[in-house]
């Protein structure tokens, strides 16, 4: 069933306690502070979950639904068949608000479990229910019908019931082919604190990382992100007439024109061009080549080496000032056409300044750190979201420096020692069992991250890998008889949907692999190491037809 209005949701919900189960993804943790505060002002008892795939999900739901009829699942869920899987009481209430998307439609149609809350309900164009679930009255009439005889061509010899399974098949193919992302949770539920009037400008600010996380991640294209960046850029102005105050210690959101360089104000100019994906690829870093080109880029700019080598904060307050303008206008004579983007930066206090992409890499890095648990890891990106702990972000940009040089690392030893493979219809890479950088690759989100740098380094050498999608499969520490597999769309694609979720299910299913989808997103899958040779021939076959 789809919910348009937001605010029916939030009064289904306040009506008693209420069992909430959270994705741990950077959108989901988002979406959770908002909604979160917005229950602690009206007084309502819940009880919190962070779930990082279906099986969670479903032992976290069986545990606990007996004691909650109401369940709101964040960020999960939606593209699942939530009845089948969960098999809820017939009294219970599955809000669920996801940014996955195609949905499943037995959640769209089903009538009184389930409730879809959408932003849009024009995000995918969703079958009729006629269509999917109900045949013809006379469907068991094999006669064709008067109509149909009159026409010459072949469907008025076919059955009336056969013609409509076969229309089925077609609109659910068509359907269910491609998966994405549509509209960030986080901006749904701050747009239900501003529908009741209790939106500020940290719910924004929540929102403003989930929206960033989708854009540098891929999520969405450039123009989704600048659809709502522009919703975005009209609440901030709104929000900040509307709490304009004279104290240093008020929270300010203020317009920034951001550079895709990795933490480049915690780190020197130098390493963030070196380690920036979108840079390093371009440049081709890991060749002697890429190195002189990075340097004559800086020539070009008229920035002394000794000021590029030192922390950002340490350097020159004139070159400070001018830097991202000079790197913008040089930028262009080196086809780095999208150095810049958007976005917005948070100020409170003398010291404390922090652009959204900053405060997203630490609680990225918190949300898929090696060495802490599902919950544990949560919490801690939990509390990296609140302003006041200003050591747990320092923290956490740390450990995103040391993941961003792991990733040009594993790219480079890709690409230098020819371990990237094209088949034909894709390409791929192995981390096999024993590599020194397994454990920093075990969270899924980390391998489709080093998928899709590799994707970006790969195709600056060979541009006719650019119309490839890009596979990845790496062993798991902790389970050495399983792998990881991941995939991105191909480079040259507009769109940020991937058919690889589908095509990865119809290869294992073809050889028979044992394979476990147990993420939420549909292009990631565990398989038996030994059944990976058959599926990737079984998925060359699938893919060249």
């Amino acid at each position: 069933m789809i919910v348009n209005d937001i605010l029916e949701f939030y009064r289904e919900i306040c009506k008693e306690r209420v069992l909430i189960l959270v994705n741990t993804t950077v959108d989901g943790l988002c979406a959770w502070k908002i909604l979160k505060s917005l229950l602690h002002i009206d007084n309502v008892q819940y009880t919190l979950i962070p779930v990082d795939g279906r099986s969670h999900l479903e032992n976290a739901f069986k545990t606990h639904s007996d004691q909650n009829t109401v369940v709101v699942l964040i960020d999960c869920g939606g593209n699942l068949n939530i009845m089948e899987m969960l098999e809820p009481l017939p009294d219970s209430q599955i809000f669920v608000i996801d940014s996955h998307i195609p949905y499943d439609l037995d959640n769209i149609y089903d009538g009184q479990n389930v409730k879809m809350v959408v932003s849009d309900s024009h995000e995918v164009e969703v079958p009729q229910y006629e269509d999917i679930y109900e045949e013809d009255s006379d469907e068991e009439n094999d006669e064709p019908n008067s109509k149909r005889r009159r026409e010459d061509d072949e469907d008025s010899l076919i059955p009336r019931k056969e013609r409509w399974k076969r229309k089925r098949e077609e609109l659910l193919y068509t359907y269910y082919e491609l998966s994405g992302y549509g509209a960030s949770v986080s901006m749904m539920l701050f747009d239900l604190a501003w529908k009741m009037s209790k939106d500020n400008c940290q719910y924004m600010w929540w929102a403003i990382i989930a929206i960033t996380d989708q854009y540098l991640n891929h999520k969405v294209s450039r123009d989704r992100y600048v659809t709502t960046f522009g919703i975005v850029q009209q609440h901030v102005q709104r929000l900040n007439n509307l709490h304009d105050s004279s104290s240093i210690n008020d929270m300010k959101l203020k317009y920034s024109n951001e550079l895709r360089l990795e933490l480049y104000r915690h780190w020197t100019l130098m390493e963030s061009l070196r380690q920036s994906p979108y840079t390093a690829s371009r440049f081709r870093i890991w060749t002697t080549k890429g190195k002189k080109k990075l340097n004559e880029f800086l020539a070009d700019m008229g920035l002394p080496l000794l000021q590029c080598n030192q922390n950002y904060a340490s350097m020159d307050m004139e070159i400070r000032r001018e830097v991202r303008n000079w790197i913008e206008v040089t930028a262009q004579r080196y086809g780095l056409d999208d150095i810049s983007y958007s976005s917005f930066e948070l100020q409170y206090g003398f010291k404390n300044k922090f652009c959204a992409a900053d405060v997203l890499h630490a609680v990225s890095a918190a949300l898929t750190s090696p060495t802490l648990d599902t919950e544990a890891a949560f919490l801690r990106a939990q509390d990296t979201l609140n302003r006041n702990n200003e050591q747990l972000i320092h923290a956490g940009i740390e450990q995103s420096k040391a993941f961003c040089s792991s990733l040009l690392n594993q790219v480079q030893a890709f690409i230098d020692m020819k371990q990237v493979v094209c088949t034909g219809p894709f390409v791929y890479a192995l981390i096999q069992d024993g590599s020194t950088e397994l454990e920093t690759f075990a969270h899924p989100a980390r391998l489709i991250q080093l998928c899709r740098y590799l994707c970006e380094a790969y195709c600056a050498t060979t541009r006719k890998a650019a119309t490839l999608p890009f596979i990845i499969a790496a062993a798991q520490p902790l389970d050495p008889d399983y792998s990881c597999v991941v995939g991105v769309p191909p480079l040259s694609v507009d769109s940020n949907k991937s058919y690889l979720g589908r095509a990865f299910q119809q290869a294992a299913d073809r050889v028979e692999a044992v394979v476990e989808f147990d993420d939420f997103e549909p292009s990631v899958m565990r398989i038996r190491s030994e059944d990976k040779a058959k599926f990737f021939d079984a998925l060359t076959a699938l893919l060249v037809t």
